[in-house]
């Protein structure tokens, strides 16, 4: 900035100030900017020094500046000149391979309606994920659900229920993130992943900053014991070693790795392996990652220094299950009964907009089924 003119030689010195921490220096600059803006004669010239601003940003190369920069010419309508776009640009062959990924990803078992989402026509999907805001009550969590009590885990002081969209949701701090996301095996946490990617195959995914998802199962040996970036690359092809490189030449950003089922891992490997250096940020410290893992086996990953979020994924609340139950036997009868089942403090009411026949033996099942739950 100081050398386009942006910036007085003083703010320039300051910037270099050794023991000021960076939050200060970074208020001291928008300060500067600021009164500059404030002092300008014309809105016009206003108008250009905040564009010239702007464009210095950008050409930092730096991903989360180029976000901002960007977004802030485009509220004031302003275009990216040609020059600038090629500078933020991401290389051909790393578009190609993100390209590439985007068609594998929507190709993956996974129903591509809201989450949570019917998984077929017999299985359901509809799981609540929870947001841990304090570890301690992971024992009480872990008996609710031993006991098959979901809605008292939810119903924890210390958890908040959260949508997929919050599970990435970037945090306060400029830390890039890191995410745990436990649950009990079978409870879907694999098809969570897929759903991400997927929304993220198509352009869904809400805080799409990322220009390359990989999708790492830790049950794969080559993934578990990769000793190089490349390595971690599931899918071979002829541009994974400049992709590789491109993005360590960033320090990862721009990158969100899945880490699929950390308990696959050994003792050994889940203190040496490629895969916990980068979720330690010992590796790729730029890189955002998000590792699921069965309950037993994340106490360890929950010590992450600076972890964005703690998720867990339980099964489903009552009145679903009873939803779930009566829809699917219901419906086998061909009923077109708008009927719903209302479970809330533990009873069962129909509350009718067209008689239910109760003769009819699937509905009685569905009843019978719930109350049984009960």
């Amino acid at each position: 900035m100081y050398a386009k003119g942006l910036i007085p030689q003083q703010t320039k010195e300051d910037m270099l100030v050794l023991g000021v921490t960076d939050s200060k220096k970074a208020n001291n600059l928008v300060h500067v900017i600021e009164q500059h803006l404030e002092s300008c004669l014309t809105p016009e010239k206003a108008k250009q020094y905040f564009i010239a601003i702007c464009l210095v940003l950008i050409n930092k190369q730096h991903h989360t500046l180029t976000d901002i920069a960007t977004s802030m010419l485009h509220q004031i309508g302003q275009s990216i000149p040609d020059d600038a776009t090629s500078i933020c640009s991401i290389p051909d062959n790393v578009q190609k391979y993100a390209d590439i990924m985007k068609q594998n990803y929507k190709h993956q078992d996974v129903v591509s309606t809201d989450w949570p989402p019917r998984i077929g026509r017999d299985f359901f999907g509809r799981l609540a994920l929870v947001e841990k805001q304090d570890s301690c009550t992971q024992t009480k969590s872990a008996w609710h659900l031993l006991r098959g009590q979901v809605d008292e885990t939810v119903k924890l002081a210390e958890n908040k229920k959260i949508s997929l969209e919050d599970v990435i949701e970037p945090t306060d701090n400029s830390l890039s993130l890191r995410v745990v996301i436990d649950g009990p095996p079978g409870i879907g946490k694999t098809t969570l992943c897929h759903k991400m990617l997927h929304m993220w195959s198509n352009g869904t995914l809400l805080h799409q900053k990322y220009d390359l998802v990989l999708y790492c199962p830790l049950r794969n040996s080559k993934i578990a014991e990769a000793t190089t970036i490349a390595d971690l690359f599931e899918y071979g092809r002829y541009e994974v070693p400049v992709v590789a490189e491109w993005f360590e030449k960033r320090n990862g950003e721009g990158l969100l790795i899945i880490f699929d089922g950390w308990d696959e891992l050994s003792e050994q490997l889940r203190q040496s392996s490629l895969a916990g250096s980068i979720i330690y940020r010992k590796q790729l410290g730029d890189c955002s990652t998000i590792v699921t893992s069965r309950s037993y086996a994340s106490a360890l990953l929950l010590k992450i220094p600076n972890l964005s979020r703690h998720v867990q994924v339980i099964g489903d609340t009552d009145t679903s299950t009873d939803e779930d139950i009566c829809d699917s036997l219901c419906n086998q009868s061909g009923s077109s009964s708008s009927s719903e089942i209302d479970s809330s403090d533990n009873t069962v009411a129909i509350q009718e907009s067209e008689q239910l026949d109760l003769a009819d033996e699937n509905s009685q099942l569905a009843l019978k089924l719930i109350d049984d739950l009960k």
